[in-house]
């Protein structure tokens, strides 16, 4: 009973393996030509579609964006700002880095009401 039913599952699986391995070969020497070929007429037919709304879309966001830069007097006053305001938190940076530190009290002892 085992034996047999040993050689009906041995066999289902070399039949699938058969099958698999001529679909493979069709495939790769038949099929896939005609598959690439069709697939890169389509990829030429999208480009020529499609392809010159995508180009104008692109120029005129360009143009945008170029007409959106600020001036060049906005441009140097935000620098500035930015340079006073990196000044100001290295300055304080500084004043807390040269202040003397007070003296630390050990653990345990009450705190002063003064």
């Amino acid at each position: 009973m085992a034996n047999t039913l040993l050689t009906i599952l041995a066999t289902a699986l070399l039949s699938s393996l058969l099958t698999l391995g001529i679909a493979n070969y069709i495939f790769q020497k038949r099929l896939k030509n005609r598959y690439e070929a069709g697939l890169k007429e389509a990829i030429e037919q999208f480009k020529a579609e499609v392809g010159p709304e995508i180009e104008a879309r692109v120029k005129k966001g360009v143009m945008e964006g170029i007409k959106s830069l600020p001036s060049r007097e906005m441009l140097r006053d935000t620098t500035r700002t930015i340079a006073k305001t990196g000044l100001d938190i290295m300055g304080d940076s500084l004043k807390m880095a040269t202040r003397p530190s007070r003296p630390r009290r050990p653990p345990g002892t009450p705190l002063d009401d003064d």
